[in-house]
């Protein structure tokens, strides 16, 4: 199956000799120009060149990268009827925050918001890890992280933290049709600040030995538990 990513690319590069995966590739450019992507092939200097820092398998895609986004779409977004944000709370790690756009793009999630400093961005680690999902789903930056919870409330967004001190199990958790799950770090969790602005604190069980779960692992298991309610 081709990625949903590749129906925007302009073009692709496909290296003309390799002695490995010719078939997978041969597969993969006809795939591609059945979806009108103008095909190019490339000797390995090409690939050398501008690829030398990829692993990519005799194979790239050129397109358009899906930019970060301000807080004025917060804004439009906040006009639907119904919603489901994915905020990050100061999450620095990359592998993290792609493996959570992944998540977000499976559970069409409507835009995951970071606060501007102090946090990862959409850098080509998180584009990689993504799997096209920072591709697929909105990724708004703001300035004010609490300040935007607030915004999201007065709007009628119910806004929830996952927290491991928290005295209801999210399994309890009734969502309302405008929401926005909130993860914190793996190391330190939700800062006290967004603690004290979210409407509801959930945990996640845990009866093994381990203090808590990866921050993407902990959103897919929110996110999908929102869907299986809603």
């Amino acid at each position: 199956m081709v990625p949903a990513v590749i129906a925007a690319a302009a073009g692709a590069v496909v290296a003309k000799h390799g002695n490995r995966s010719n078939t997978r590739k041969s597969g993969s450019a006809e795939a591609l120009e059945a979806l009108g992507v103008n095909i190019s092939l490339e000797t390995k200097n090409f690939f050398d060149l501008y690829c030398k820092d990829s692993n990519h398998q005799g194979l790239a895609l050129l397109c358009d990268k899906r930019k970060e986004e301000d807080e004025s779409l917060l804004g439009e977004l906040l006009k639907k009827e119904s919603l489901l944000f994915l905020v990050l709370d100061h999450i620095t790690d990359p592998h993290n925050v792609g493996a959570c756009l992944r998540n977000a793009a499976a559970a069409n999630v409507d835009a995951v918001i970071v606060p501007k400093n102090r946090s990862c961005h959409l850098n080509s680690t998180v584009r990689k890890i993504s799997s096209g999902g920072s591709e697929l789903v909105p990724f708004i930056v703001v300035t004010n992280l609490v300040r935007s919870l607030k915004k999201m409330q007065s709007s009628g967004v119910q806004i929830i933290g996952a927290e491991k001190t928290a005295k209801e199990s999210y399994t309890n958790l009734n969502f309302d049709k405008k929401s926005a799950l909130v993860i914190g770090s793996e190391d330190k969790g939700l800062r006290p600040l967004t603690t004290e602005n979210c409407d509801k604190l959930v945990k996640i069980d845990m009866p093994g030995q381990m203090e808590s779960l990866n921050a993407s692992v902990a959103s897919g298991i929110l996110l999908f538990e929102f869907i299986r309610k809603s």
